[in-house]
């Protein structure tokens, strides 16, 4: 590794995940790219839940990250991410899958730059028709997401923050409304800011699938754009959902700023 990790602040855990990753860069499968030697690590590229750095050998450029430890806490699943990442492998809209483990993750550096308020309608028009694409990507083995499920889980862990009665009630009143709708899941990403997609010379590419899951079709969409469906989507999707889905979005939201709040 660079001096750069040598540092005392560099987290003995995450240190020791860097190195013993590092070293097992034969078991990777970086398809027409053969690496000759051991990538070391060029930066920190930082990360709110994880720690992820960019590393490289000769021309190999990927971005190894290192899970966090309260992964499980944040209703994050390793293996629903992995299993989604790999499905969505043939669409070109992910990162390229080179090793990974319960502890890191190993894919390609995507080259671009993320979308601005700015961005031409072309570049939006790009990415919701990626969106759709990957919506159309079947992921049998997969569940439906429980979002009141989901939220409480976040909410039994917040006992001592100040999670209000009435703001309790409305959400879990929100995702019990959109559990019991009818309406066929997706693969949601559930994150879709506009630092977590990179325009290319190729086209839009998603990152940070670890909140993935297979939700509402209408979710990515309001990130997306904020809090509006479009029409061509045609998703079917009702005034009193939508007000339902704002809810629950906003809530989730907080809720995993109280949880980040309390490590």
């Amino acid at each position: 590794m660079t001096e750069l990790f040598v540092a005392d602040s560099i987290d003995a855990r995450v240190r020791d995940c860097l190195e013993q990753t590092l070293a097992s860069w034969r078991e990777w499968h970086t398809g027409a790219v053969k690496l000759s030697a051991q990538p070391t690590v060029l930066r920190d590229l930082g990360g709110t839940t994880n720690c992820s750095f960019l590393i490289t050998s000769g021309e190999f450029r990927a971005v190894l990250r290192v899970n966090a430890e309260n992964s499980a806490s944040l209703g994050i699943d390793r293996q629903r991410e992995l299993t989604i990442l790999q499905c969505l492998q043939p669409t070109a809209a992910v990162p390229q899958l080179f090793y990974s483990t319960e502890r890191v993750l190993v894919s390609a550096f995507v080259e671009g730059h993320p979308p601005s308020t700015d961005s031409p309608a072309q570049v939006m028009a790009e990415i919701t028709h990626v969106l759709a694409k990957i919506q159309q990507v079947n992921v049998p083995q997969l569940e439906r997401r429980n979002y009141v499920d989901y939220c409480q889980a976040y909410l039994d862990q917040l006992n001592d923050q100040p999670v209000g009665r009435a703001l309790r009630d409305r959400l879990l009143e929100a995702a019990a409304c959109i559990d019991s709708a009818s309406w066929s899941a997706v693969i949601c990403h559930h994150d879709l800011i506009a630092e977590n997609i990179i325009v290319t010379a190729n086209g839009p590419v998603i990152l940070d699938w670890e909140y993935a899951a297979l939700g509402h079709p209408a979710l990515d969409y309001m990130r997306l754009l904020g809090g509006q469906i479009p029409d061509a989507a045609c998703l079917g999707v009702d005034q009193k959902i939508t007000e339902k889905l704002a809810i629950l979005q906003r809530g989730m939201d907080d809720l995993w700023l109280l949880l980040q709040c309390q490590r």
